[in-house]
């Protein structure tokens, strides 16, 4: 099955995951000469990651020390609320009402039946077309000649056949208003 190409807010957002997979959870913060660092790793292991300088205001500095933490924590939200999101709509979808198949028209039995039971049809196709009424099968045949179709099941399955014949019937519809 194809997949439909990721948007841009996607692949950043796998992005976001991918970093996020390869990172370390282990930050700390550290104070050393007059600054504040963003440290990973545990014990004697760990490494410098960021460096806030003394005069950074200090909601920058709050951001940044946290930003490892808030990252962890919106991807995890984020996932939560995906699979919640998820869960929602197969519940909408197991409670909604299943719509009905559509019933599929014979077009094909609804012209027969028109050539050999609607004796109007029929008169129309004589006066209009210049159908032998008085014979079931020249009729058919006559009809068949003026949709271009070599059998009638064509009307179930060419869209063109089939639009040649609704124009037909609106022509005879249109004929027998004027009778």
């Amino acid at each position: 099955m194809n997949q439909p190409a990721a948007s841009p807010a996607q692949m950043r957002l796998e992005a976001l995951r991918t970093r996020a997979a390869r990172a370390s959870r282990q930050f700390g913060i550290m104070a050393a000469d007059g600054e504040l660092f963003l440290t990973s790793g545990e014990g004697e292991g760990f490494a410098r990651v960021i460096c806030i300088c003394g005069e950074a205001p200090v909601d920058d500095r709050e951001l940044f020390l946290h930003i490892a933490e808030d990252h962890f924590w919106l991807i995890e939200r984020y996932a939560r609320l995906a699979e919640r999101y998820r869960q929602a709509l197969a519940e909408i979808e197991r409670l909604s009402p299943k719509p009905k198949p559509e019933k599929v028209r014979n077009f094909a039995a609804e012209c027969a039946m028109k050539c050999k039971d609607d004796h109007l049809f029929r008169k129309f196709l004589h006066e209009c077309h210049g159908a032998d009424p008085s014979d079931l099968e020249r009729l058919k045949t006559r009809v068949r000649s003026i949709l271009g179709v070599q059998s009638m099941a064509e009307l179930n399955t060419d869209e063109n056949a089939r639009k040649r014949w609704l124009s037909l019937r609106a022509e005879f519809d249109r004929w027998r208003k004027r009778k």
